[in-house]
């Protein structure tokens, strides 16, 4: 990790596509984010961009895999994954960008997304605003976490600590988007609107 350290926004691009680039084989990139952040002095918008578009492309690898494999499992006379491939048609940009602006294993999701066919721009637009979003998230924890340890006058371990507690963080923000059934929520505010769902959720709250 020291050389994409020592790169800076070069090394934080070239990470970041490592990151994503094998499938089930992570390599810890929001890490080096974070301390570039933080002990580099980056700027945390541009590093964030950056480390976005590099996980995005790294993504590509994973979604090509998929679209290979589905010219041994996919066929359109298959009902099941047709009807897949038809709610995927009007959400699967919104679960791309939801697995991939949480910590969450999103390869599962990006090889079906391959294997159905989904269209490579849509995924490509989504799988990257969602790494921006998460890139985002971790850099200015870690600029914040500099300002702290400036005014506290922490050392090394302080920044360690900052960098963990971003993680639970980002977890319980996972944990929670993760209780939502996405697909059914899309369906009611396609059906009654924003304001009609959002009514009724503060009605069931306040029966509950």
């Amino acid at each position: 990790m020291e050389w994409a350290l020592s790169w800076g926004y070069l090394g934080a691009f070239i990470i970041s596509i490592a990151g994503n680039l094998i499938p089930f084989f992570p390599i810890p990139y929001l890490a080096a984010v974070f301390l570039l952040a933080s002990n580099y002095g980056l700027d945390p918008l541009l590093l964030g961009i950056i480390s976005g578009v590099g996980g995005g492309v790294g993504k590509l690898i994973t979604y090509f895999i998929g679209r290979g494999a589905s010219k041994i499992v996919y066929r359109e006379e298959d009902e099941k994954l047709e009807a897949f491939k038809k709610l995927l048609g009007n959400y699967g940009a919104l679960a791309a960008f939801i697995i991939a602006a949480t910590p969450s294993p999103d390869d599962i999701v990006i090889l079906v997304l391959g294997i159905i066919r989904y269209s490579i721009t849509k995924f490509f637009i989504a799988i990257t605003l969602g790494k921006i979003a998460l890139s985002l998230i971790v850099a200015y924890f870690g600029r914040a976490s500099f300002e702290i340890m400036k005014i506290l006058g922490g050392g090394e371990e302080f920044n360690i600590v900052m960098f963990v507690a971003s993680l639970v963080l980002m977890a319980v923000i996972w944990y929670i988007i993760s209780k939502v059934d996405w697909v059914k929520l899309m369906k009611e505010v396609e059906e009654k609107g924003w304001k009609e769902v959002a009514k009724s959720y503060l009605i069931r709250r306040r029966e509950d």
